[in-house]
């Protein structure tokens, strides 16, 4: 009889663990590609936020003294303080040093001023003594709070405010680097290194550099949309557990930074389930890492959920409530036509949102947007860029939505900012699909252009920030730098040559693990095989 050419099963068994042991030199190497990849990122991404924490005076960024004395507060057990006009009302009575209690009207001078300089500002003082002062931000939830409140504990002064601040740029750079690591370790295409650069937008870094949730919540959606979109579109039917776990980590930190955060996970859900394959989602839940992420998940979403509704978390100060007598067909179109200020505000509105980056800095990001949302839409399939298409009018109709329906109880209190966790998905999904088509083999080209773009563009946002406090935006446009009315802890010359560093580095770097080729910590063979490789060559085999 013929025989069969079959392996016995110890031989079948033997090679299995051959190969296993063949390839963890490639497993190893990625891990540690992707482990230089996040360090790198990091340090560049918290000197670049560090840069505007150093640059924006003290309490120069929305609602800082609030979140400021919150956060001296909740370090010292004051979680939400003693409330002052009922069970609904925003404002409670929280007990602080007086150092902080008297940071409340510190900006008064120049807050939506922009033609008046930050030096007009008296020193922050009064002490340590405590002292009781009023915060409407009381009920947000405490765990961005109690991070960052702790250098307060050191004393009060000057100092301790920096460190508040790099204390969140620490964390929101975490993030950052987190998505980038990401891309390296578990993305068979580095696309989406374009997506993280263009999410990382100049209103993300700033946000991050200064005492506000809102630059942690950015930067954790930067880090959960790129773990996502990786998952939903190369990995489902393998989970990785460590990308799993990356996913669920961040989600798990995400949803527990702001009130609205679990409602902008909920909608990333949906958008990264409408262009995952429906057919693969049963082998991902299947996988006992996805079981024990999506527990995690699960847990904390309740414990934020429970926060909010005991602790009216929703509720928002404000004195100009719209009257009932107002039409809702006024309230819509008041609500549309503000997305005239809240498109750019996600791109980068600075100070007490009265300063403006430059019009060069706003065309140069809505065309970044535009070509990676379109290409993927071309390139994509339909069901693909239908969703993209929906995605892009939910990021202008949902905030119009929310607004509209609390106007009669706060106004119109809505702020570009506040849809970032949800809009930054946009440009990272968009680069994830476009890595999935045949443009992946030009995915360095794409990106080095990417990453110079935001490079300029992000410089001429901080220096008219740095402009606009050092001299007011009427006056030098370069002769501030060496006789400025107000100046940081450091020279001007010196952070903006600092911020420039890091951007330019940050885009160096995005190229770099852009054309350093593929290689995941679980690509199968096969996908090896048949993936394109550098930007100007052919299949792996014909190098």
């Amino acid at each position: 009889m013929p025989s069969l050419d079959v392996d016995p099963p110890d031989t079948a068994q033997r090679r299995g663990a051959a190969d296993r042991r063949d390839r963890r030199p490639a497993v190893s190497r990625v891990r540690h590609r992707a482990g230089r990849a996040f360090l790198a990122a990091f340090v560049l991404a918290f000197v670049a936020m560090g840069s505007w924490s150093m640059a924006t005076p003290l309490f120069g960024a929305p609602d800082e003294p609030v979140h400021v004395i919150k956060a001296a507060a909740v370090v010292r057990g004051e979680i939400v303080g003693h409330l002052v006009g009922g069970s609904t009302d925003p404002t409670a009575a929280v007990t602080v040093p007086a150092f902080y209690a008297g940071t409340r009207n510190i900006p008064a001078c120049f807050h939506r001023q922009p033609t008046v300089p930050a030096s007009c500002a008296p020193p922050a003082g009064g002490g340590g003594a405590p002292t009781v002062v009023d915060i409407y931000n009381a009920r947000y939830p405490p765990l961005y709070y109690a991070i960052v409140g702790l250098p307060s504990l050191l004393g009060a002064s000057d100092a301790e405010l920096y460190l508040m601040r790099l204390v969140s740029a620490a964390l929101s750079a975490f993030f950052v680097a987190a998505a980038v690591a990401t891309a390296v370790a578990w993305s068979r295409s580095r696309l989406v290194l374009a997506g993280v650069v263009v999410a990382a937008t100049p209103m993300v870094l700033f946000t991050g550099g200064v005492v506000n949730p809102v630059g942690l919540e950015a930067s954790a959606g930067i880090a959960v949309w790129t773990a996502g979109a990786v998952l939903a579109l190369e990995h489902l039917d393998d989970p990785p557990p460590g990308l799993v776990a990356v996913l669920a980590g961040c989600a798990c930190v995400l949803e527990l930074v702001r009130s609205l955060s679990p409602f902008w996970l909920a909608l990333t859900a949906v958008v990264l389930l409408g262009v995952c394959d429906a057919r693969r989602l049963r082998s991902f839940v299947a996988a006992r890492s996805t079981r024990m992420g999506l527990a995690a998940v699960v847990a904390a979403g309740v414990v934020a959920i429970i926060w909010i509704l005991k602790e009216h978390a929703f509720d928002v100060f404000s004195t100009t409530p719209v009257g009932y007598s107002v039409p809702e067909s006024t309230i819509l179109e008041t609500s549309f036509s503000h997305n005239d200020y809240y498109l750019p505000d996600m791109v980068g509105v600075f100070g007490w949102f009265d300063t403006y980056a430059p019009t060069f800095t706003y065309v140069v990001w809505y065309a970044m947007v535009g070509f990676v949302s379109l290409a993927a839409a071309v390139v994509g399939r339909l069901r693909q860029a239908v969703v993209l298409a929906l995605f892009a009018v939910a990021i202008v109709v949902v905030p119009v939505a929310i607004s509209s329906s609390q106007v009669h109880r706060y106004g119109f209190t809505w702020a570009g900012k506040d849809t970032l966790a949800f809009a930054v998905g946009l440009p990272i999904l968009a680069a994830a699909l476009l890595g999935t088509s045949a443009l992946d083999r030009h995915r360095a080209r794409i990106v080095g252009s990417v990453g110079l773009l935001a490079f300029l563009a992000q410089v001429a946002a901080f220096f008219e920030m740095l402009r606009r406090y050092a001299v007011g935006t009427a006056g030098p446009d370069f002769g501030f730098l060496a006789h400025p009315a107000w100046r940081p802890p450091v020279s001007l010359p010196g952070v903006f040559a600092v911020e420039g560093a890091a951007l330019g580095a940050f885009a160096v770097l995005a190229y770099t693990l852009a054309r350093a080729g593929v290689g995941t910590v679980v690509a199968p063979p096969e996908m090896q095989r048949s993936r394109p490789d550098e930007d100007d060559g052919g299949p792996q085999g014909a190098r």
